[in-house]
């Protein structure tokens, strides 16, 4: 065994470090690729939490939804009539106003302003 360095013979082009291009465009690579999977992955998170907020929160038919619901559509159907508003000692509040379903309204505004040719 002697102390003298082993030299191998090295192949054309092999150098100790790698070069510079190659490496920059994998890494660059790497980094748009890492930073697209990090976006995918957030907008599919993101899709399956508002999907579960729709199911769990937004399309729930609860009994005071559906009381609500039906108290507007009676309220489209109700016949005009005259409201006024009173505070708590009784004392008149405001004006009269007329209440008229939207669609008495509808029919109102279309006789005055649709048809005449303006």
């Amino acid at each position: 065994m002697s102390n003298e360095p082993h030299h191998d013979a090295h192949l054309s082009g092999d150098a100790e470090d790698p070069a510079g291009g190659p490496t920059w465009v994998i890494g660059l690579a790497g980094a748009i690729l890492t930073v697209i999977v990090v976006l995918a992955m957030a907008s599919v998170y993101y899709a399956a939490e508002r999907a579960e907020t729709q199911h769990k929160v937004i399309s729930v038919r609860s009994q005071e939804a559906e009381i609500r619901r039906e108290a507007d559509r009676l309220a489209l159907e109700d016949q005009p009539h005259w409201e006024q508003w009173t505070d708590a000692d009784g004392v008149l509040a405001g004006e009269r106003t007329l209440v008229v379903p939207i669609d008495t309204a509808r029919d109102i505004i279309k006789k005055k302003w649709g048809g005449s040719g303006h």
